[in-house]
């Protein structure tokens, strides 16, 4: 009688849980009675777990339905332009631009499917990453370049603050992909005649990188998600692009061990901080 007074709550639990692995309803949860003890904090707990299990398939859907948007306008307009080369006369000139309209389409299908495994696999730490010594001053001329025409047409002026020596313990390839993404937004979301400034110093074992634009800033109801995968502001919607940058980015900063923070104000500019392991630690 004892044991089966004991185990009431556990039952009930039970009861209440069966319902909701059956029908797959993740929204319901189990009534939490006041009781004050373990069984309370269980419910609680099993509560939370539904929750957590709620987000992670809403964050899925989420994205799926942003893949397929992102999928749906290249595949319409690579249909679009082959069904007009085949509507139309035979032509040696038109289908040699049907077909690299085609083979541009097809590019933006592949770099979308291409970031999403790079991410997945940054993420699950399959991807070895090759730690050397990275002299940043040599990684920002070499991404300034990459770039330089780009700044000119927008009239955009980048300014290099950087001492020589400077070293973080990174992938060079890796941090070239985060440094590219990040300078690609600045640029892209600034304004005509701004600037970008590029800055890294010495903090303890740390050494921090900031790249600092004056454009149009981030909405503050959009800070806490542009670190999501194909997650796109409404201002950032108007600029062709995958929305897929710094997912990518966080996901190399992280598997660096390092942080990454962003600050900013609705036209008043962005500022993005990294922080990585300083080698200098390692070879003094």
């Amino acid at each position: 009688m004892l044991a089966g007074q004991a185990l009431r709550p556990v039952r009930v639990l039970i009861s209440e849980l069966g319902p909701i692995i059956d029908t797959g309803q993740i929204k319901a949860r189990v009534p939490v009675r006041q009781t004050g003890d373990e069984f309370e904090e269980l419910t609680i707990r099993f509560n939370q777990a539904l929750e957590k299990i709620e987000s992670l398939i809403e964050g899925m859907r989420a994205s799926l339905d942003n893949v397929a948007h992102d999928l749906r306008t290249p595949m319409t307009r690579l249909r679009g332009v082959a069904e007009m080369a085949l509507q139309s006369e035979p032509n040696i000139e038109s289908s040699r631009e049907a077909l690299s309209d085609c083979l541009e389409e097809s590019s933006q299908v592949l770099q979308l499917l291409n970031m999403l495994m790079d991410i997945s696999e940054v993420e699950a730490g399959s991807v070895k990453l090759d730690l050397q010594q990275v002299d940043i001053l040599g990684l920002m001329n070499q991404v300034h370049e990459l770039y330089r025409y780009v700044a000119e047409d927008k009239n955009i002026a980048v300014r290099i603050d950087i001492e020589e020596g400077i070293c973080v313990l990174g992938d060079r390839n890796r941090l070239l992909q985060v440094m590219a993404n990040l300078l690609d937004n600045a640029l892209k979301y600034n304004r005509d005649g701004g600037t970008v400034d590029l800055a890294a110093a010495r903090n303890g074992n740390q050494v921090v990188i900031q790249v600092t634009d004056t454009g149009i800033g981030i909405a503050p109801e959009d800070l806490a998600n542009i670190w999501d995968r194909l997650y796109r502001g409404d201002k950032s919607r108007s600029q062709r692009g995958l929305g897929l940058g710094l997912s990518l980015v966080r996901a190399v900063v992280r598997a660096h061990k390092g942080t990454i923070e962003v600050f900013s104000e609705q036209s008043g500019g962005t500022r993005f901080v990294i922080s990585l392991e300083n080698a200098e630690r390692h070879t003094s």
